[in-house]
């Protein structure tokens, strides 16, 4: 008797509980996702290093919702990067919460407001080319410019997205500073604030976008630097899409000067409706001497579903003689001897990958 009534009491707490998700999930209060990504790579920085790998690349856990609120709806976020390969460190900002993009914020007629740790306007204009987005040949290998950082996810920012109108959108950022509070030396406050705006337009075949960036001289270990970049796509055909990239930076650090121009060229080609063949074509001439890099990055991806992919890609970076970058640095858990390679060698990268959203 004891064992039905606990069986019909566990019964009823499932059944009340499954009942309560539909409900959040309904008004759209709770909504759980996220993304495992792996890859298995032979990474070979060209000199003494050429071994095996498994990555977890960028993969996630998140919790979203919203709810109207009058007039207004308001919405948040908190997400993670989530090591599905490792376990947490001590001293690492991986496996836990809020690692990622996490906002809280209102919308309306007049765009939408939000607060928190998110990608600033800068780094997601660069996704009308971004083709190998968190795999190896990621093409922040170059844009990020050495250690000058110009895809970030910043804190303590403030944003403001406009209404969509006739395919343009605009969003301008402030983060206030880095830390928990902005500081000072000798009485005088740091300048560790940064802006960032952008123009996106999406509209039919085509999609562009224009971004400037802008550091205060004490934001970090790379202090004042500014970046402008363009990025667009362009569906020639239904199978054929054409992407280019364009980014000019200026960066000093001390007496090393880490700015440059990058220039891209990309393409993807639909085989059939789940089955795309891409690569793209990247350059970095480099404000520095003997600092330029060229990447180049070949990939076939098979959709399965809309959940379910899989992936194969090579990249390979040919590096002036006096830097030493790779295409496997960014997005990944893979990036031996912290991502750098030898100086004045080509390192290439093999990978095979599965990506599941959720």
């Amino acid at each position: 008797m004891n064992f039905s009534k606990t069986l019909t009491a566990a019964a009823t707490v499932a059944t009340l509980a499954s009942a309560a998700h539909a409900q959040l999930k309904t008004d759209g209060l709770l909504e759980v996702y996220g993304r495992a990504s792996f890859s298995v790579d032979q990474l070979d920085d060209g000199d003494k290093y050429k071994r095996m790998n498994l990555s977890s690349n960028a993969s996630r856990l998140g919790f979203k919702g919203s709810k109207k609120i009058g007039e207004l709806t308001g919405i948040w976020q908190i997400e993670q990067e989530i090591q599905f390969n490792m376990s947490n460190a001590a001293g690492d900002t991986y496996n836990r919460l809020a690692s990622r993009d996490t906002f809280a914020g209102l919308q309306g007629d007049f765009g939408t407001v939000r607060v928190g740790k998110f990608d600033t306007p800068f780094k997601v204009a660069r996704e009308p080319f971004n083709l190998f987005g968190d795999q190896l040949g990621d093409m922040r290998n170059l844009t990020r410019v050495g250690d000058a950082k110009f895809d970030e996810r910043l804190n303590n920012m403030l944003e403001y997205q406009t209404p969509v109108m006739n395919g343009f959108q605009a969003k301008i950022a402030y983060s206030f500073h880095s830390g928990t509070s902005a500081t000072t030396t000798s009485g005088v406050e740091k300048k560790e604030d940064a802006t960032s705006v952008s123009l996106g337009y999406k509209a039919g075949k085509l999609e562009a976008t224009l971004a400037y960036e802008t550091y205060g001289a004490d934001t970090g270990t790379t202090g004042k630097r500014d970046a402008t970049r363009a990025a667009l796509s362009y569906k020639v055909t239904p199978e054929l899409r054409l992407a280019g990239f364009y980014q000019t930076a200026d960066s000093k650090t001390g007496a090393a000067d880490q700015g440059g121009d990058v220039t891209g060229l990309g393409v993807e080609y639909m085989l059939t409706p789940k089955t795309s063949l891409k690569a793209h074509y990247m350059d970095l001439k480099a404000n520095a001497a003997n600092s330029d890099a060229t990447m180049y990055t070949l990939g076939a991806e098979y959709r399965y579903s809309k959940e379910l992919r899989f992936y194969a890609s090579y990249a390979g970076l040919d590096n002036d003689s006096a830097v030493n970058l790779t295409p496997w640095k960014e997005g990944r858990t893979a990036a031996p001897s912290a991502g750098t390679g030898a100086k004045g060698k080509t390192t290439t990268g093999l990978s095979l990958g599965m990506r599941y959203d959720f």
